[in-house]
């Protein structure tokens, strides 16, 4: 009888192992070569999709800054002799204090329903044009100009509803420094520096929002001032206290008395009626049950306090002889 075949897979030992696996996988499986071609198209689609990525950012930060250079060389125009001549006496203070000087003009009081700019700040950022422009940006206005200049408001006297509490004399004028912030060159680094779309979308909206409301508006307004109200505050070692160990900031110095001076300029004559130097300085004495204990509350009324006394003092300097 003939010797029966061996029993067990075909061919090399290898191969069958091969063809289990592949059996086990359930038909043919990656191979290295395989693996590396996908892996291959994957980083060459990732470095194509970033090239494009990188080229359509390139492209619309050159279209906006194209853009901004021609608002500036339009709205710029128009803005920049406005803005230097406002500067200039806000400049011509910071020298030594000359003294007082209240002008006629100034005590007719006509100033106090007249569309007017104000500004506040401390003496000590007053340092050049680049100085007063990094601060006038976030300039507020605040107690001071409230209690000077109250514009006369006939809806609210009649007692309807809603008749303004608040007039919006004096304009603000760190709006207009705020608004032309896209024409400056802080503005066109950060946009240069912008390294994605979004980032990028946001200077777009601030750009569109600018040309189209802000900056216009602040060109109108400052341009029908009649007069321009700014204070400079000098800094005092009692304000240290509140500014958490750094110099003063302008809120520290509202809640402690320090010499203030208060320049008034008609921008029609181009001539300054008013310059004081006085200390505002007034006692919050609580009344009735509830007594004012969170923080920010008490410091945000010791500011108006202390600068409706100066408003008050400064009022007493237009009726002296």
């Amino acid at each position: 009888m003939p010797e029966s075949r061996r029993k067990g897979p075909r061919g090399l030992p290898a191969i069958a192992s091969a063809r289990e696996v592949r059996s086990r996988r359930g038909g043919g499986g990656w191979t290295t070569q395989a693996g590396l071609v996908a892996a291959g198209a994957i980083v060459a689609a990732l470095v194509a999709h970033r090239i494009v990525g990188d080229r359509e950012l390139s492209s619309g930060k050159q279209a906006l800054l194209a853009k901004q250079r021609a608002v500036a060389s339009t709205l710029g125009s128009e803005w920049y002799p406005l803005r230097d001549e406002l500067e200039a006496d806000v400049m011509s203070a910071v020298a030594d204090y000359a003294g007082d000087d209240v002008q006629p003009q100034a005590r007719l009081g006509a100033f106090r329903s007249q569309p007017g700019l104000y500004l506040r700040m401390r003496l000590a950022e007053a340092t050049g044009r680049d100085g007063i422009r990094k601060v006038a940006a976030d300039a507020r206005k605040d107690a001071f100009a409230a209690c000077l200049l109250r514009e006369r408001n006939d809806v609210g006297l009649r007692g309807e509803i809603d008749g303004g509490a608040f007039a919006e004399q004096p304009w603000n004028l760190g709006r207009a420094y705020a608004a032309a912030r896209i024409l400056t060159e802080d503005w066109v680094t950060a946009v240069r520096d912008a390294d994605d779309d979004m980032r990028l979308r946001i200077f777009t909206d601030q750009y569109d929002k600018a040309v189209r409301e802000e900056i216009p508006l602040a060109i109108d307004v400052v341009k029908r001032a009649e007069f321009f109200l700014f204070v400079l505050d000098e800094d005092v070692p009692e304000a240290r206290a509140f500014a958490d160990g750094g110099p003063p900031t302008e809120e520290a110095l509202q809640l402690v008395p320090h010499p203030a001076r208060i320049h008034l300029v008609d921008l029609k004559s181009r001539k300054e009626i008013l310059r004081v130097r006085r200390s505002g300085a007034a006692r919050i004495l609580p009344a009735g049950e509830r007594v004012v204990t969170d923080p920010e509350t008490r410091d945000a009324m010791q500011r108006q306090a202390n600068n409706c006394s100066l408003a008050t003092q400064v009022e007493a300097a237009l009726v002296s002889p």
